[in-house]
């Protein structure tokens, strides 16, 4: 599993977060499934879609002074399973 970054949001922001799957993938296979697991609870995955070599997770909310980590596992047609993480840390400013 690889750490894709480290990011910092407010509590009331809602952001994206893209993940490009191109570099692990051959020229016949794509991203057919996507799982996307926060830890702790508290940063709300409002969304996750995905197409054939990408992925994009929509998160808000969380508490200030909390570090999230987003894990996004995509499975491919070829039977891939690519697993990453970033991490989101909410503040206020």
């Amino acid at each position: 599993m690889s750490v894709l970054g480290k990011y910092i949001k407010q509590p009331g922001e809602t952001e994206s977060y893209t993940i490009t799957y191109e570099d692990d993938l051959t020229d016949a296979d794509g991203v057919v499934a996507l799982v996307v697991v926060t830890t702790p609870t508290g940063l709300t995955v409002i969304s996750s879609n995905f197409d054939l070599t990408s992925a994009r997770v929509w998160a808000s909310g969380g508490t200030a002074g909390v570090k999230y980590k987003v894990e996004v596992t995509a499975s491919t047609g070829d039977g891939r399973v690519l697993q990453d993480e970033f991490y989101v840390t909410v503040k206020e400013y």
